[in-house]
């Protein structure tokens, strides 16, 4: 009887905790399809790894779920990056580009309260840089080289997010764009957004 009563005592704990578990795993089932879409702002700190420059990435990110795991995006952005030369004291390079991607996601993790996503997709970029690299193509005004040219090429990503209140988002997120020409880009960064 003494041996019964401990056991009892578990197997209830457990049936509690289980079906406390599915309960929530089944709001939010419920919730994620009654929420299939989000917008994410975002910042990130980026490296150019052919000037070695570095700057700031701002982007904007609308996604929607194709069932329980599988996400698309449009992730667009601005990209400002620079690197200060001392012996010359000139800006030797200074990037703007405007970028735009649609994204595939899958999430590796996802409950009620935490997402880890893995994803790839296409890129697209309008590449505008003042450079004094001799090698590079464009007009030569004195001492700098002025580039405007367009490319494609291919990112990989790493994203996490954190739910809050009732369709709060707030996470971080790696990236790396690679181009068929110009410097490829590495970004470490974070976010906010909602669901909807």
């Amino acid at each position: 009887m003494r041996s019964t009563i401990p056991s009892l005592i578990f197997l209830l704990f457990f049936l509690t905790v289980n079906y406390s578990y599915a309960d929530d795993y089944s709001r939010f089932k419920s919730s994620s399809a009654k929420d299939p879409n989000n917008f994410k702002a975002g910042i990130s700190f980026v490296w150019l790894s052919d000037y070695d420059s570095q700057g700031l990435m701002f982007s904007n990110k609308f996604g929607h779920y194709f069932g329980e795991r599988f996400s698309v995006g449009l992730n667009v952005g601005l990209l400002t990056a620079s690197r200060y030369d001392e012996g010359k004291k000139i800006f030797s390079i200074k990037n703007t580009f405007y970028m735009g991607a649609l994204e595939a996601g899958f999430d590796v993790i996802r409950n009620e309260q935490v997402t880890l996503r893995l994803g790839v997709g296409g890129t697209a970029r309008r590449r505008n840089e003042i450079n004094s690299e001799p090698d590079d193509q464009g007009t030569v005004d004195g001492s700098v080289v002025h580039i405007k040219t367009s490319d494609t090429g291919v990112n990989g990503f790493l994203e996490n997010d954190f739910s809050f209140l009732r369709s709060g988002i707030i996470g971080g997120r790696v990236d790396y764009f690679y181009y068929t020409s110009g410097t490829p880009v590495f970004g470490i960064g974070l976010h906010v957004g909602f669901r909807f």
